[in-house]
């Protein structure tokens, strides 16, 4: 079983070996140069959180990208950490694209320890579980940051959980000024009253806003100003529950719509966040009095914020991962209904990666992220019971 393990490890680089290449010659990244723009425009002094489309336009052309989104919403940690790939001849796509890999690998085989119990088949499952996860591969192909926020986040839960608090939340602040992703997770430190931990954070962030400052001067202190995610999209790729109430109850061009009263279906879409984030506090327990795994409640956090959130997009899910390992470790623990719901809960989310396109036009398979994330939030959700 030794050599089946490390077979395991083995398949896992070669595949993200062939997935980086052939997005390397085949495709170009929409997102990276982003935060490539973003780490020029702050190297010339300008208030990048600030420009418009056609500085954007001017950054591009300047850096010779062709195809970009925007705008930079993310703390200067990213950027910064995009300023010296700037100097190889594609601008750092390909190092990027390396990079992104390597913590996606790092991510699967950080939670393989963590979950993963003395049995090799039960850490084979979850290491080629998260590993194949679709949310990395779709992370890869559009050029995102997400693999390395996830990777760090799962060793801040390591950490936490192992009685190393300082060090794990230290994590966790500098992935925070990366990118927002595992925000539930300081929210649970507060919650139960981890103040090591959060001193760890805020050291963590002070720490990575004081460098982004001193590179890029005042101009990186824009994102305190950086607008919060509205009430959600119509757009298919963004996969939460605001977003799953806007297209049932608005017109849009990307499937039928049951009414078309937006305002009620903004309003149904928060309330419906708002009920799942009451429902995990309420099931958090009294505030200050943790119990149980620290590990499976991260991950019930991670997957209640990441439905929440109005302005989660599909990529985001690979936060997911945190929770998809907790429930892999015990699956073979559980009833056939409880598998048939894990299986049928991750096959939705990988489905929707790989055939989204394919679903304009019927709007209930547009939702199939959302609903795949909701079966692992209520799976965990018993999990977290049965500690």
């Amino acid at each position: 079983m030794r050599k089946v393990e490390l077979l395991s490890v083995l398949l896992l680089i070669l595949f993200y070996a062939a997935v980086t290449v052939w997005i390397l010659t085949h495709h170009r990244p929409i997102d990276y140069p982003v935060y490539a723009m973003a780490a020029w425009g702050f190297r010339r002094g300008e208030a990048v959180y600030r420009w418009g489309e056609g500085d954007y336009a001017r950054a591009a052309a300047a850096l010779g990208f062709s195809h970009y989104t925007s705008p930079y919403r993310y703390p200067p940690l990213a950027a910064l950490l995009a300023l010296p790939l700037l100097g190889l001849p594609d601008r750092g796509i390909g190092m990027w694209i390396v990079l992104q890999a390597a913590c996606a690998l790092l991510t699967a085989e950080t939670l393989t320890r963590s979950f993963g119990s003395s049995t090799p088949a039960i850490r084979i499952v979850i290491r080629l579980g998260v590993g194949f996860f679709t949310p990395f591969l779709t992370s890869l192909y559009a050029g995102q940051i997400n693999p390395l926020v996830t990777w760090l986040a799962a060793l801040a839960i390591w950490l936490i959980a192992h009685g190393r608090e300082g060090r794990g939340g230290f994590l966790l602040g500098l992935g925070l000024m990366l990118k927002p992703l595992a925000m539930g997770i300081a929210v649970l430190l507060l919650w139960e009253g981890r103040w090591k931990a959060m001193a760890g954070l805020l050291l963590g962030a002070a720490l990575a806003l004081g460098i982004s400052v001193l590179t890029f001067g005042p101009p990186a202190l824009g994102f305190l100003g950086v607008s919060l995610p509205g009430t959600g999209s119509a757009y298919p790729p963004a996969q939460n529950l605001p977003s799953l109430a806007i297209r049932w109850g608005t017109h849009h061009p990307y499937g039928f719509a049951l009414a078309d009263v937006p305002e009620v279906a903004r309003g149904t879409g928060l309330a419906l966040a708002g009920l799942l984030i009451f429902l995990t506090l309420i099931g958090l327990g009294r505030p200050g009095a943790p119990r149980g795994l620290f590990k499976i409640r991260a991950a019930w956090v991670l997957t209640a914020t990441f439905l929440a959130n109005p302005g989660t997009w599909y990529h985001h899910g690979t936060v997911l991962s945190v929770g998809l390992a907790g429930l892999l470790h015990r699956a073979c623990q559980r009833s056939r209904w409880w598998q048939a719901i894990l299986a049928a809960s991750v096959s939705a989310i990988a489905l929707w990666g790989v055939a989204w396109h394919a679903f304009i036009g019927w709007t209930p398979l547009l939702d199939l992220a959302t609903l795949g994330a909701l079966g692992m939030w209520i799976l965990l959700a018993r999990e977290r019971e049965d500690e």
